[in-house]
């Protein structure tokens, strides 16, 4: 190669390289912190930083969806609505604790989150158990059945699943099945053929333009929802696949739940909220004020949801309200953890607050350059006072505990990409019976665990906190 070709060519990869930390200021607006991330990486590697920025780092078109959430926020009928639960909640007097009326309201407001206040909810760590309820429940469906998942495997639970809604499709059963185009890159066309041709309609979330190529890579429908003739929901951590019957390479522990209640209408609107961003059909006009099925059964609840599409990243907000407002104790389960500062601080300041701090990780990690990450945040809690625990498998759930009254469970991972990049829900719960279920569980958990303590720190390899360095300086763009 010529010299002057050689200039050409850093030239070109110069310029590449300054127009996406351009983009990144002036268009997507990323955090300080990522845009130095890509900055060091485009210096050391100039052309490879800048295919992985075209592909992971690069934003998805989000105005229709933008557009039809402010839409959303305007609704006057939304509005109404809310304003009405809200009201209902607090006549009722259910709850007498501040903690639970400040988030509640909280997120009334700051997320439109709307509150189920009769519900009857199932939780799941068998999720054999809770696949074959969810397709026992879809078999019986008298009218509709709406799913998304993040992944769609085309093994046997997800050939299972495909089956049983073809067999109601055949009944005139309306089916919508949205599955993402890069978690479920395996569920082609093909495989839903029998489905499309019986009249169901299977939709792909952010499909890319080019059959083998999507430039939005790192913006993902991550949400798990199935809602059922409007009366039974199911959503959690488990996606469709044999790994989250621990029948995979890895051994697997995940957490779900069924809805049966006033908060099956809330998870239902999510899905048509996505629907709608996927089909640009609108669905304001659907009433949220669904039959309860005569549930009297008082467990009080709201769905949060969060995304690219939004700035006001709500449900890492909630969380850090959570903490920060924390008497007693903060327990979590997630299969990374990988905190912002924002999220770090309100954690941190929760160990010295006093608060019982628990941080739950796995054992055995899907993703080795990843875990790094994760064991080097933890490491910082656990050297703060928190007890971090290791669970011998890979633990897939998604629950964070907040004193004696309020716990979550959803799809939301303590990392950036939850954080940030991904489309996620949670399910906010309050009582001290749903609470001390989830409690429960994460103890029998936490029985089976090793701990991280400063013996465990000490003892790594140089190699080990090598890695975990590199790995946390370059996490703000996993």
């Amino acid at each position: 190669m010529l010299p002057f070709e050689v200039d050409i060519y850093l030239f070109i990869i110069i310029f590449l390289d300054l127009l996406s930390i351009t983009i990144m200021i002036f268009k997507e607006q990323k955090r300080p912190s990522s845009i130095m991330v890509w900055s060091l990486l485009f210096i050391v590697l100039p052309l490879a930083g800048f295919v992985l920025y075209i592909f992971i780092g690069k934003g998805p078109s989000l105005k229709k969806q933008r557009a039809f959430y402010l839409k959303m926020q305007k609704d006057k009928k939304l509005a109404r609505f809310l304003d009405d639960n809200l009201n209902n909640f607090k006549n009722l007097n259910l709850l007498q604790q501040e903690n639970i009326n400040d988030i509640v309201e909280f997120n009334a407001k700051y997320n439109l989150a709307a509150v189920a206040i009769y519900n009857e909810v199932t939780i799941y760590t068998d999720i054999v158990k809770q696949y074959d309820d969810m397709v026992s429940d879809i078999l019986k469906a008298k009218k509709s059945i709406n799913v998304l998942y993040f992944i769609y495997k085309t093994d046997s639970i997800g050939t299972r699943l495909r089956d049983a809604l073809i067999t109601k499709a055949k009944e005139g059963i309306n089916i919508k099945l949205i599955v993402d185009d890069i978690g479920s890159m395996g569920a082609n066309t093909k495989f839903f053929k029998h489905l499309v041709e019986n009249g169901g309609e299977v939709l792909r979330f952010l499909e890319g333009k080019w059959k083998y190529l999507n430039f939005n890579i790192n913006y993902r429908n991550h949400r798990k929802m199935v809602v059922i003739d409007d009366s039974i929901a199911y959503t959690g951590g488990a996606n469709i696949g044999d790994e989250y019957m621990n029948k995979g390479k890895l051994p697997w522990r995940d957490t779900h739940m069924k809805v049966i209640g006033d908060g099956v209408a809330l998870i239902n609107l999510r899905f048509l909220q996505d629907y709608s961003y996927v089909t640009h059909k609108d669905v304001t006009h659907y009433v949220l004020s669904k039959p309860r099925n005569n549930v009297k059964n008082i467990l009080p609840m709201q769905l949060i949801s969060s995304g690219p599409d939004v700035a006001n990243e709500e449900i890492k907000q909630t969380y850090i309200k959570l903490i920060y407002n924390a008497k007693k104790r903060i327990w979590i389960q997630s299969p990374y953890y990988i905190p912002d500062e924002s999220f770090a601080d309100a954690v941190s300041t929760a160990i010295k607050s006093g608060v019982d701090v628990r941080i739950m990780i796995p054992e055995i990690p899907d993703k080795r350059l990843v875990y790094y990450a994760t064991k080097s945040y933890a490491s910082d809690m656990a050297k703060l006072g928190a007890k971090v625990y290791f669970y011998p498998a890979f633990i897939h759930s998604k629950t964070l505990i907040v004193d004696d009254d309020i716990c979550s469970l959803g799809t939301f991972n303590i990392d950036v990409r939850s954080f940030k990049l991904h489309f996620e829900l949670t399910n906010l719960m309050y009582g001290n019976d749903i609470t001390s279920k989830m409690a429960d569980i994460f103890s029998a958990d936490a029985q089976n665990s090793s701990m991280m303590d400063i013996n465990y720190i000490n003892m790594q390899s140089k190699h080990e906190k090598f890695m975990q360095a590199i790995m946390r300086l370059f996490s703000p763009i996993f």
